[in-house]
C-alpha cells in the first residue's frame, strides 16, 4: 500500500511516493506523461491512498492527454475527476491541467478544489494528485471563513513538499525580496532605448517597481488608437468602448534583469543563475499604466475572498447547506423562491473610479495564454529561421503535433511556413496590422521585449477572430466570424465554455439582456423546430435527463414554406393549448440507446442522437429563469469583500448542464446584436410591434472589404458615384435565424427555392420580406420577455444591380462582400412603453420625434432604388452615426498624461533599478541641471546644426497663422516643453534624427521650424543630400486652432524632391507636403505628438516601396505653401482621404 500522507517525522511524504514522483525525471514531453501515467495506474492497482483518501479506476481517458479516476474515502464516492493536460509536449514543466468533474451537485468546496486546478503551478502528475488530495483534505477540516490563499503560505508543517520552497522562492523575486549580496542585473541605458523605441512605435511604456531591484515592465496605447473597426470593438466586448481605456500589456517574472531576452530570441538568465520566468497578464487601464498596489494584486498568485455563509456540506459528509442557502448566501427569498411579479429592482453596487484599477475583458484570457505560453517560443522561431510571425506560429503548431525537433519540421515543412507569411501579408491589406519591429533587424541585434511583446498582442488581437482562442491555432473553417470562436477540437470546447474563455455571460446578461433573450429564444426556436445543427453544445460534458420524444431535422418545401411531414403537436406560448408539447413527428420513434445513469437519471448529451439532443436542449433551456429574473439577482448590491453573487444561485433546481447551455447560447454567436431603444437611433416606419436591433454578421474586416468595393463601384459607375449603396429586406423562417447569427447570410442550403439563380435574396418591399419569407415559429420558449415569431434583415448593399444575379423582382446578389448587415428586425412581444403609448400622446410623441429626426443625419437612397414598408417610405440613419457619436466621446474624455517620475528617470537613463539608496534634496528655484547636450553629448560623429542653412531656408516662410484658441495653446505649451525636454535629454543627436532649433521658437505657438537629418547612408535621399552638401530637410508645420482634435499640416521648406510622377517617392507630395493618412481627418487622433509624427515621416521618407525618395534637379529652389496646399489635397483625393476643415484658412 503506498501512502502519500506524511508527518513531521516523515519529512512530510512517503518514500515510495517520493520516488514514484522522480522515477520519470529524466524523461520530458509524451514520454514522460505516458511513463506518468502507467506507473500510476500500477500504483492505483497495489493501493494509493492519501489523507484519509484512496484513488480507484485510474486509466486513460479517450483523448489524447486525458486521465481519470476516482476518490474513495471509506467505502463513500467522493468524487470522480477527469484531467486532461493542455500539450502533452510541454509536460511537465510549461503545461496545464483542466480539471473537470462528471458528478452533479458538488459541495462547493470540492468544486472549487477541482476549478482551482487549471491556475495551478504545472507538476507532474503524481504531484497534481497529491495536491488534490491536501486541498480536499485541508477544505474538510477547515472551519469559520476560507480564506483561497496560495499553497505556499500554508505553514503546516506536514506539507514538507520542496515545490513550497521553491514558491517561496518565486514569491521572493516576484516582490523584490533579493538577497543583498545579489548585484543589479538592469541596464538603464538599455532600458532607455527600449523605451524611446516603444514611443517611437505610438505605444506608452512603463515601469513599476517593487522592492529595491525587481519591477513590472507595461505598454499600453489607448483602444480608441487601435486600427480595429469600434463596431467590431463593440462586438467582442462593450467595456473596450464604454469610457477611456488603454489597453495595456503586463511584463514580470524578469527577477531583477534586463534585457531579459537574448539576441536569438531565449532567455536570459537571472541575478542567482535561475531562468527567467516571464509573466504577461493583458487587461484595460485608465491611465498608460496601473497602480503599484493594484499591479501587485494582479500578479500575486492569491487572492482573499469572505464568504457570506459557512456551509455545513464537506468530505466528511456534514450537513448541507440549510434550506433555501446557496454556496454564496444569496439564495430563496425567506417567503420562497422569487417569482417573476417579485422580481425586485436591481441595485447595482457602483464600482469606485479607480484610475489605478486593471481590469480584465473577454479576450484577456485567451491573449494571456498565448504570451505565456507560445510568445517566447515563436519569437524564437522566428529568429532562428527567418519567418514571419505566422510562419512561426504553424511551425510550433507542426512541432507539438509532431513531436518532432523544429529543425526537422521546418526542413520537411518549410514551404507550408513560407506561404503562411505570404497569406498574412495579403491579410494586412484589410485588418491593418500593426508595424513589426523585427522586419530589417540586424543579425545578433539585441531585442525589445516591450516593444515585441507588444506589437504581438495587438498583432493577435487584431486577427483574433482567425484563431481559435483556446489552442490558438489557426482555424480552418468556410466563414470567417465578427467574434472569436472556438476550433472543432473537443478539448477546445470543453475549456472555452467550461473555462469561460468566450465573452462573460454575466456582464453580457447585465448590459445587453434583450439580446441575450433573443439569442436563447433563437436557439430554441431552433431546437424545437429541428433546425439545429452545427455548431452544436458537445465536448462540454454536459449531462441531461433522458429526453422523453426527440425532434427531426425539417425538411425544406421546394415551393415554399414550412414542414413536410405531419407534426403532432406544437409548441406555442404561455397560456395556449398545448403549451408544455415538445415538437415531435408522427413517425419520431424514442431512442432506446443510450440508457440513463440510474444514480441520477441523467445522461450524456453526446451520447445521444441529434433528434434527441434537440429535445433535450430545449427542455434545458425551458428550466432556465428569465434573463430579467437572471440581471435582477446579478445586480444585486454586496459588501466589500464579498463575492458577486453566481448564476446557479438564482434558482438551485436548475441543472448545471442548462447554465452550461445558457453560457454557450451566446458565446457560440459571433454576431453582434444590441437592441435599440433611442428615438433618435430607429428606423422610421418600421413600427411596434417590430424591434430593431443593430445586427453585424461577418469578419472584422467586412467592413474594409465592403468599403473597398464601395470605392471600386464609385469608379466604375456614373450612378454610384453618387449613391454607392442601397438598402434591401432579407426575410427568413425564424427558425434559420440562430444559424444566420453565427454563420452570415450564405446560400448553401436551399430554403426557398432558386428560381432567379443562386445568390443571397433581398427584397425592396419589406412587407414581402417580413411577410410570406419571415415564416413565424411554432414554438416559444416559455421565459422569455421578447418572444420573438419571425424576423428579417435589412442590409446595405453595393449599389450595382446591373451586376446581381438577378434584380428583378427581387435582388440576387452572389457577391458576399457586398452585402453588410445593419439591422435585425425581430417581430414578438410588444414593449411596455408600446403599449402606454395611448392615442391621447401620439400627437406630442410625434413634436418629439420631429425634432430628433432633425439632428439625425439619414442615408441617401438612391431614387431608382426605394426602400418601402406597406408601400410607406423607410428612412435609415446613417449606419455609422451612433458609432462616430461614441468615439467623438472617446476622444473628447482622452487626456495624455505625463510619465511619472520613474518613467521620466529611465528616459533620463538615471540608475532608477540601482539597490544604492539615493538622497534627494529638493531646493526650490534652483537651477536646472547643465543640458545634456551642452555637456554630454555624443562625439566628432554627431549631427551639428548649420544655422546658415536654417536662416536661408527661413526667408521663404509665411508670417505665423492668426487664429488661435485656449485649448491649442495649453496644448502646444505641454508638447513644446515634451519635445525640448526631450531634445536636452538626447545623448546624440545623430540618433535623435530631428532638431528644433531654440532660436527660431517664436512668440507665436502655432508655427514651429523642425529638421529631419542624419538618414541612413545606404539610402538614395541620404547619398543625395551629402552630394549636394545639404545640412537637413527643413519642414514648417503649422497648427489649427482645433488642435489637438485637428491635425498639424507638414510642409518641407527645402530642399526640393523629385516629383512621384517623375519617378520620385518618400511620400512627399508634388508640393512638398507629407502624403500621410495619419495627418488627415481620417487618421489624426488627439493622442498623437510631434516627435513621433516626426519618426514617422522619416521612416516614410526612408521608405523604398514603390520608390525610393530622390531630390530634384532644381533642390534649391523652394516649395511654396500653395503648392503644397494643392499637392495635399491632390493626394489625398486620390486616396480617399478627409482633408481636415479650415486648412486654407490656416495657410493665408
Amino acid at each position: 500500500m503506498l501512502n502519500v500522507s506524511g508527518s513531521a517525522s516523515s519529512g512530510g511524504m512517503d518514500a515510495k511516493w517520493a520516488a514514484l514522483k522522480d522515477k520519470n525525471s529524466k524523461l520530458k514531453g509524451r514520454r514522460r506523461f505516458v511513463a506518468d501515467v502507467r506507473d500510476m495506474k500500477e500504483a492505483c492497482k497495489e493501493g494509493y491512498e492519501g489523507y484519509g483518501m484512496r484513488i480507484e479506476r485510474f486509466r486513460e481517458g479517450d483523448e489524447e492527454g486525458n486521465i481519470e479516476f476516482k476518490l474513495v474515502k471509506g467505502d463513500q464516492p467522493i468524487v470522480a475527476i477527469n484531467l486532461l493536460v493542455s500539450d502533452t509536449s510541454e509536460y511537465p514543466a510549461h503545461h496545464t491541467f483542466f480539471a473537470f468533474s462528471p458528478d452533479s451537485d458538488l459541495p462547493p468546496r470540492v468544486e472549487s478544489v477541482i476549478e482551482n486546478l487549471s491556475s495551478a503551478k504545472s507538476s507532474s502528475i503524481p504531484e497534481t494528485i497529491n495536491k488534490i488530495l491536501l486541498d480536499l483534505s485541508k477544505s474538510s477540516e477547515s472551519k469559520g471563513k476560507h480564506v483561497a490563499m496560495n499553497e505556499s503560505q500554508d505553514t503546516d508543517e506536514e506539507e514538507g513538499d520542496d515545490t513550497d520552497y521553491e514558491a517561496y522562492e518565486d514569491l521572493d523575486y516576484q516582490f523584490g525580496m533579493v538577497a543583498d549580496n545579489v548585484t543589479s542585473a538592469v541596464s538603464p541605458q538599455r532600458l532607455q532605448h527600449d523605451f524611446l523605441e516603444v514611443v517611437a512605435a505610438d505605444f506608452r511604456p512603463g515601469l513599476i517597481r517593487f522592492g529595491t531591484d525587481d519591477f513590472v515592465l507595461t505598454v499600453s496605447q489607448p483602444v480608441i488608437n487601435l486600427s480595429i473597426p469600434p463596431h467590431v470593438l463593440m462586438a467582442w466586448d462593450r467595456r473596450l468602448l464604454t469610457t477611456s481605456h488603454h489597453l495595456t500589456l503586463l511584463i514580470s517574472g524578469m527577477r531583477g534583469t534586463y534585457p531579459p531576452i537574448k539576441p536569438d530570441g531565449t532567455l536570459n538568465v537571472g541575478q542567482v543563475g535561475q531562468s527567467l520566468n516571464l509573466e504577461f497578464k493583458v487587461g484595460l487601464t485608465r491611465r498608460y499604466k496601473p497602480g503599484r498596489e493594484q499591479t501587485g494584486e494582479i500578479i500575486r498568485n492569491f487572492g482573499l475572498v469572505e464568504r457570506d455563509d459557512e456551509i455545513g456540506a464537506t468530505l466528511d459528509g456534514g450537513g448541507a447547506a440549510g434550506a433555501g442557502e446557496s454556496e454564496w448566501g444569496l439564495g430563496e427569498d425567506e417567503d420562497g423562491p422569487m417569482m417573476e411579479e417579485d422580481i425586485p429592482k436591481p441595485l447595482v453596487e457602483t464600482e469606485e473610479d479607480d484610475p489605478g484599477r486593471f481590469q480584465s475583458f473577454s479576450l484577456s484570457s485567451s491573449l494571456e495564454s498565448l504570451l505565456n505560453q507560445a510568445f517566447v517560443k515563436v519569437l524564437g522561431y522566428r529568429i532562428k529561421f527567418g519567418l514571419g510571425w505566422a510562419g512561426a506560429e504553424a511551425l510550433l503548431a507542426e512541432v507539438e503535433r509532431m513531436q518532432s525537433k523544429p529543425e526537422d519540421v521546418f526542413a520537411r515543412l518549410k514551404n507550408v511556413m513560407m506561404e503562411e507569411d505570404r497569406e498574412e501579408r495579403t491579410v494586412a491589406q484589410t485588418y491593418h496590422l500593426p508595424h513589426d519591429p523585427l522586419l530589417n533587424r540586424e543579425p545578433n541585434a539585441e531585442l525589445n521585449l516591450p516593444l515585441i511583446a507588444y506589437s504581438y498582442l495587438v498583432r493577435r488581437m487584431t486577427l483574433c477572430t482567425r484563431y481559435c482562442p483556446v489552442c490558438h491555432n489557426k482555424l480552418k473553417m468556410q466563414y470567417e466570424a465578427l467574434k472569436p470562436y472556438v476550433c472543432d477540437s473537443k478539448l477546445c470546447a470543453y475549456q472555452y465554455y467550461s473555462y469561460n474563455r468566450g465573452p462573460s455571460l454575466e456582464y453580457e446578461i447585465q448590459t445587453n439582456p434583450e439580446s441575450v433573450d433573443l439569442l436563447v429564444s433563437l436557439t430554441y426556436i431552433a431546437a424545437a423546430e429541428g433546425s439545429l445543427e452545427d455548431p452544436l453544445p458537445t465536448g462540454l460534458g454536459l449531462r441531461v435527463p433522458m429526453p422523453n420524444g426527440s425532434i427531426q431535422s425539417r425538411v425544406p418545401n421546394p415551393t415554399g414554406f414550412g414542414m413536410v411531414g405531419p407534426v403532432t403537436t406544437a409548441m406555442v406560448p404561455p397560456g395556449f393549448p398545448g403549451y408544455n408539447n415538445v415538437v415531435v413527428p408522427a413517425d419520431a420513434s424514442v431512442s432506446a440507446d443510450p440508457v440513463a445513469d440510474p444514480r441520477d437519471g441523467l445522461v450524456d448529451l453526446d451520447s445521444l442522437a441529434l433528434p434527441e439532443m434537440r429535445a433535450a436542449i430545449v427542455k434545458l433551456i425551458d428550466s432556465i429563469p428569465s434573463i430579467a429574473k437572471i440581471k435582477a439577482h446579478l445586480d444585486r448590491k454586496v459588501k466589500a469583500g464579498k463575492s458577486r453573487p453566481k448564476l446557479r444561485d438564482v434558482d438551485p433546481s436548475v441543472l448545471p448542464a442548462a447554465w452550461s447551455i445558457l453560457r454557450w447560447c451566446i458565446a457560440s454567436s459571433t454576431a453582434y446584436l444590441e437592441e435599440i431603444t433611442e428615438q433618435e437611433d430607429l428606423i422610421r416606419n418600421v413600427e411596434a410591434p417590430w424591434r430593431q436591433f443593430r445586427f453585424s454578421v461577418g469578419a472584422p474586416d467586412t467592413e474594409g472589404k465592403f468599403k473597398t468595393a464601395l470605392q471600386a463601384a464609385q469608379q466604375s459607375n456614373a450612378n454610384a458615384a453618387t449613391y454607392p449603396s442601397l438598402y434591401a429586406f432579407h426575410g427568413s423562417p425564424a427558425r434559420n435565424w440562430h444559424s444566420i447569427i453565427r454563420h452570415g447570410l450564405w446560400f448553401k442550403t436551399i430554403a426557398h427555392g432558386r428560381a432567379y439563380g443562386n445568390g443571397v435574396y433581398f427584397a425592396k418591399e419589406g412587407s414581402i420580406s417580413m411577410g410570406s419569407y419571415a415564416v413565424k415559429s411554432q414554438t416559444c420558449w416559455r421565459n422569455s420577455n421578447i418572444r420573438p415569431n419571425s424576423c428579417a434583415a435589412l442590409a446595405e448593399i453595393v449599389n450595382l444591380p446591373q451586376q446581381f444575379v438577378s434584380n428583378n423582382p427581387y435582388f440576387v446578389i452572389a457577391q458576399t462582400d457586398w452585402i453588410v448587415c445593419r439591422y435585425l428586425l425581430v417581430n414578438g412581444a410588444p414593449k411596455e412603453e408600446d403599449l402606454e403609448n395611448t392615442t391621447f400622446g401620439a400627437e406630442e410623441e410625434a413634436k418629439k420625434k420631429q425634432k430628433k429626426d432633425d439632428k439625425v443625419p439619414f442615408v441617401t437612397l438612391d431614387p431608382a432604388q426605394p426602400i418601402t414598408l406597406a408601400n410607406h417610405k423607410v428612412q435609415i440613419p446613417e449606419p455609422s452615426h451612433k458609432i462616430d457619436k461614441l468615439m467623438r466621446a472617446r476622444r473628447e474624455e482622452y487626456c495624455e498624461e505625463d510619465y511619472d517620475e520613474d518613467d521620466a528617470d529611465i528616459f533620463a537613463a538615471k540608475e532608477v533599478l540601482s539597490r544604492k539608496p539615493m538622497e534627494v534634496i529638493v531646493i526650490e528655484d534652483t537651477p536646472p541641471p547643465p543640458d545634456v547636450g551642452l555637456s554630454q553629448r555624443g562625439g566628432v560623429d554627431d549631427w551639428e546644426h548649420s544655422p546658415d542653412w536654417v536662416q536661408e531656408c527661413m526667408q521663404h516662410v509665411m508670417p505665423p497663422p492668426a487664429e488661435a484658441s485656449p485649448m491649442a495653446t495649453m496644448a502646444l505649451q505641454r508638447e513644446l516643453k515634451a519635445i525640448l525636454k526631450e531634445q536636452e535629454r538626447a545623448r546624440s543627436l545623430k540618433e535623435l534624427g530631428w532638431y528644433m532649433p531654440p532660436e527660431l521658437i517664436g512668440d507665436n505657438l502655432f508655427q514651429w521650424i523642425v529638421e529631419l537629418h542624419s538618414f541612413e547612408k545606404s539610402l538614395p535621399i541620404a547619398k543625395d543630400l551629402v552630394a549636394r552638401g545639404v545640412n537637413s530637410l527643413v519642414f514648417e508645420i503649422r497648427f489649427p486652432p482645433a488642435f489637438p482634435h485637428a491635425p498639424p499640416f507638414f510642409r518641407i521648406i527645402k530642399p526640393r524632391f523629385l516629383p512621384f510622377i517623375h519617378g520620385g517617392g518618400g511620400h512627399v507630395t508634388g508640393g512638398g507636403s507629407i502624403c500621410m493618412d495619419l495627418l488627415t481627418s481620417d487618421g489624426w487622433l488627439p493622442s498623437y505628438n510631434i516627435p513621433s509624427i516626426l519618426l514617422q515621416i522619416r521612416l516614410a521618407i526612408s521608405n523604398l516601396d514603390p520608390r525610393p525618395a530622390r531630390l530634384a534637379t532644381n533642390w534649391d529652389q523652394p516649395y511654396g505653401v500653395h503648392e503644397a496646399l494643392e499637392g495635399f489635397r491632390r493626394a489625398a483625393t486620390t486616396h480617399g482621404w478627409k482633408v481636415p476643415e479650415g486648412l486654407e484658412r490656416l495657410l493665408r
